[in-house]
C-alpha cells in the first residue's frame, strides 16, 4: 500500500474510482514549498515555491491501484515522475507518492480538462481563497 497525494483531476472521486478501484480516502492534505500550476502541456502540475502551498486529497492505494495510476498519468512516457514527499494531513505529516510533470512553464489547460479539474475540485471541497488564487488563475468556472 502507498499514499497518494491527488492535486489535480484524480481529486474527482468518479475518476480516481475509475483509475483505482481499490483506493481510500484518508483525508485533505496540504503540500509546502509548491505551487499549482497548469503546464504548456495543458495539465496540472505542481512546482518548487517556497512561500506557496499546495491543496489536495491524500489516499491510500494497492499496488495495483499504482500500477494503474502510473499508467494513467504517462509515467512509463515521461508525461509524469513519481516523487515522495511531505503531506500535513490534518495534525500529522506522511511520505506520500506525488506525480510531477517535467515541464514547469505554465501553459493553457487542454479543453477536456477543464470540466475534470472543476469536478475534483468541487468532490474536493478545497479553501475558496486557494481555489481563487491558483486554480482559477488557469481553470475557469463552468
Amino acid at each position: 500500500m502507498v499514499l497518494y497525494f491527488a492535486y489535480g483531476s484524480n481529486m474527482w472521486q468518479e475518476q480516481i474510482k475509475e483509475r483505482c478501484p481499490d483506493y481510500l480516502y484518508l483525508g485533505k492534505g496540504i503540500l509546502t514549498g509548491f505551487r499549482f500550476i497548469i503546464t504548456t502541456r495543458g495539465y496540472a502540475n505542481i512546482i518548487i515555491s517556497e512561500a506557496d502551498k499546495v491543496h489536495g486529497l491524500v489516499y491510500m492505494l494497492s499496488e495495483e491501484d499504482e500500477a494503474s495510476l502510473d499508467i494513467s498519468e504517462g509515467v512509463q512516457n515521461g508525461s509524469y515522475r513519481k516523487e515522495t514527499l511531505p503531506i500535513e494531513v490534518e495534525k500529522a505529516t506522511y511520505s506520500c507518492l506525488v506525480y510531477i510533470d517535467p515541464i514547469e512553464t505554465e501553459g493553457c489547460p487542454k479543453e477536456e480538462y477543464i470540466n475534470r479539474i472543476n469536478k475534483g475540485v468541487a468532490d474536493a471541497d478545497l479553501p475558496t481563497e486557494y481555489v481563487e488564487h491558483y486554480i482559477r488563475k488557469f481553470i475557469p468556472l463552468q
